[in-house]
């Protein structure tokens, strides 16, 4: 979002031709070369724009210099001068507060649910792709919520099919880059459906793909503390809404869930629960090694249906 919004101020202050000779970008730079740069008159153009990236006044340990702060009130009419920060900055810090009184400060908050599905949906749009929100949101479900992912996906998979054609499933399933934790889900869905062997390729091509065991252990315990708390608001008779809203799910996953929650009884999910947090506090209390322990737990989640429920 943020790279996007400074492409589109480029378009909208620099003319076309005179792009690089009017702009300049600065990393974490000193106070003097932000002055000089802001300083320097624009060629062939009304202003210069002047980047500051990750400046430590705003995202580090540094509080600035009384130079810069004295500086910013009479910035030249010029130059627009941006800071642009990767990481979120200190609104502590006194040139946080003198940017906001003195310009403007503009927050990219993470999009969620409806507002990512939409944009999802719009960017195949601009690619001459129809995409349904359903489809949207499988997407999101494989690929995580990371913007710059999902647009270098959203471009693969448009120009996969002929354009004014709908995104199908299928194209996403077989194009998009799974992410970590929609590959943990796929994980479980093959426990769940008793499907021993693909759950074991899945866990081994994880930790072929560099993951180590107790992130994986981590990511397996959030997913049957989820199915917990899905089968205790079941118990509950909770709708549907109530469950999506009370765990911050988007509707696809939360469909995801119940259809999982269908499998298990409360028991069994209870006794997974147990036996992921059991073996996560083993390894971090060094009571067994990282090594074999997912393998370990994968087989015993995978014998859990075949066993009663506790007393």
């Amino acid at each position: 979002m943020k790279s996007s919004a400074l492409s589109a101020l480029r378009k909208a202050v620099l003319p076309e031709g005179f792009e690089q000779l009017n702009e300049t970008v600065l990393e974490a730079p000193e106070t003097d070369e932000i002055i000089a740069a802001a300083e320097t008159m624009p060629f062939m153009a009304d202003r210069r724009l002047v980047i500051v990236r990750d400046l430590p006044a705003l995202v580090g340990k540094s509080e600035g210099d009384e130079q810069l702060q004295s500086y910013l009130p009479g910035l030249p009419d010029t130059c627009i001068l941006v800071f642009y920060c990767r990481t979120k900055p200190d609104a502590r810090k006194k040139l946080y507060s003198l940017i906001k009184k003195t310009g403007n400060v503009v927050v990219f908050s993470p999009l969620k649910d409806l507002e990512l599905s939409s944009w999802v949906v719009k960017g195949f749009a601009d690619r001459g792709r129809e995409c349904a929100a359903r489809t949207a949101d499988f997407l999101i479900f494989t690929c995580g919520t990371d913007m710059s992912l999902l647009s270098n996906e959203i471009d693969k998979i448009a120009s996969h099919g002929e354009a004014g054609t709908p995104v199908l499933p299928g194209e996403i399933s077989a194009l998009a880059t799974p992410s970590t934790e929609c590959t943990v889900f796929q994980m479980v869905d093959a426990v769940i459906s008793g499907q021993s062997g693909r759950a074991l390729m899945l866990m081994r091509n994880l930790l072929s793909a560099g993951e180590d065991r107790i992130g994986l252990l981590a990511m397996l315990l959030r997913q049957y503390r989820f199915l917990q708390h899905v089968k205790i608001m079941q118990y509950e008779k909770k709708p549907r809404e109530f469950i999506q809203q009370a765990l911050g799910l988007s509707p696809y996953v939360c469909d995801r869930y119940l259809q999982q929650a269908k499998q298990y009884t409360g028991g069994q999910v209870k006794r997974a629960v147990r036996i992921c947090a059991d073996t996560d506090f083993a390894i971090k209390s060094g009571r067994i090694e990282q090594e074999g322990s997912l393998e370990k737990v994968m087989l015993t989640l995978l014998t859990l249906r075949n066993k009663p429920d506790e007393p």
